[in-house]
């Protein structure tokens, strides 16, 4: 993916092959290594700072694209960021990305912490796993009533009463 060493410091002198660089992550044998080769390269070849960071841009975007399920889109904003700290985060639409992805990622684990907590509960009372549908039900009533609410039905509810009162609508406030 990346030059062979004795060929590296002639290719970062072209701009145009420090260009095609970014479409790395594309690459079906894209790897977080090889992606290390590729943003020195980048580092090393770009002329500026702003250079640089539209190319990291391009370099993300195209990592979020991954056709090959790589997912290497996160270790390759903290070799970024390693490298030129802070740089993506000041950069509006990426800091902006970067900010929303993690912000979706603390959302996903709190509600999944919910849905584990809230669903071993469950169990306890049934006497079973929630169903997908009752696990779902469980998470938007704790988001739209609070996690507590939730817990004094699984706590007060006895087994049919319960799963009908998952299966039912929520009630808004």
């Amino acid at each position: 993916m990346a030059p062979p060493p004795a060929r590296r410091a002639r290719l970062t002198r072209d701009p145009f092959v420090v260009l095609w660089l970014v479409f790395a992550p594309l690459a079906r044998n894209a790897t977080a290594a090889a992606l290390r080769e590729v943003v020195a390269e980048i580092h090393a070849g770009a002329a500026t700072a702003e250079e640089r960071a539209e190319l990291y841009t391009a370099l993300l975007v195209m990592a979020t694209i991954d056709p090959w399920g790589h997912n290497l889109r996160k270790e390759l904003i903290k070799m970024v960021e390693d490298k030129e700290e802070g740089l993506l985060r000041r950069t509006p639409i990426i800091g902006e990305m970067i900010i929303e992805a993690e912000q979706r990622g603390e959302d996903r684990g709190e509600q999944r912490a919910i849905a584990e907590l809230l669903g071993r509960l469950f169990a306890r009372r049934i006497g079973r796993r929630p169903t997908v549908e009752e696990e779902r039900s469980i998470v938007e009533r704790a988001r739209t009533m609070g996690p507590g609410e939730v817990e004094d039905a699984l706590l007060d509810l006895e087994g049919e009463a319960l799963v009908r009162w998952l299966a039912a609508p929520i009630r808004s406030s």
